[in-house]
């Protein structure tokens, strides 16, 4: 299945291991939240926590992120990014 967008938001699958299916299955049913909000909440909460200095510290880890691109990629990139 392939990620598809409508309104803010983006669709992707994920698995996850049993033991980690169950425990937020229980974590969910305890918040009174079906599995899926549940994460989706959880992911949103992460996202909000993250901010611009944070990201690009973790980009500077990689040394993968210092490499030069092309104009090219760059404008592909930023268009993936929305900027």
């Amino acid at each position: 299945m392939r990620a598809t967008t409508s309104a803010n938001k983006k669709r992707k699958n994920i698995d996850l291991s049993v033991d980690t299916f169950r425990a937020l299955s229980i974590l969910a049913s305890a918040n009174g939240k079906n599995l899926k909000a549940f994460i989706e909440t959880i992911l949103d909460y992460e996202a909000k926590m993250l901010t611009e200095e944070t990201i690009y510290r973790e980009f500077l880890k990689d040394p993968e992120s210092q490499e030069i691109v092309s104009s090219d990629e760059k404008a592909s990139f930023e268009k993936w990014l929305g900027v």
